[in-house]
């Protein structure tokens, strides 16, 4: 199994940033690279066992499902079901913890997953800088936006 992590601090709130990541059908507002995210079916975009369909640039149509959400832990929890990336029984976990020294949020996302050895090494290299940390400074620059007065 591969271990993956990537961690930053965002300039908000836990509930700020919480906003944005809970509606697992939302992640291509801020994940780059995202064309289309829908949730299927009529399952809203919050409850476990949700399907969300992402259509995405570089890789294709990927299909995830939510696995746990917890608003009490600021964490969400999925697994690639469906997808043309070199890997299997990928999970994935985002989690939020407070600073309070400035407001600020600390990030991680966590996932693990199988890759045949000639994929293994860049499928490693790449979740953590090719997506986790994007998404970090996509939320930074979501988060700034909204912080400008208007």
């Amino acid at each position: 199994m591969i271990h993956v992590m990537a961690s930053s601090v965002l300039p908000a709130s836990v509930s700020s940033v919480w906003g944005l990541i809970r509606d697992f059908g939302a992640l291509g507002k801020w994940l780059p690279g995202v064309k289309t995210c829908v949730i299927e079916g009529d399952e809203p975009g919050d409850r476990v066992g949700a399907v969300r369909r992402l259509e995405m640039g570089d890789v294709g149509v990927i299909r995830e499902q939510l696995l746990a959400l917890s608003d009490v832990d600021h964490t969400v929890m999925f697994s690639i079901i469906e997808s043309a990336l070199p890997i299997s029984n990928y999970r994935s976990t985002i989690s939020l913890l407070p600073i309070t020294d400035g407001d600020r949020t600390f990030i991680q996302w966590r996932g693990q997953f199988e890759a045949p050895l000639k994929h293994a090494v860049s499928m490693e290299a790449r979740m953590p800088t090719d997506i986790y940390q994007p998404a970090f400074d996509r939320l930074t620059d979501i988060l700034a936006s909204q912080e400008m007065p208007s």
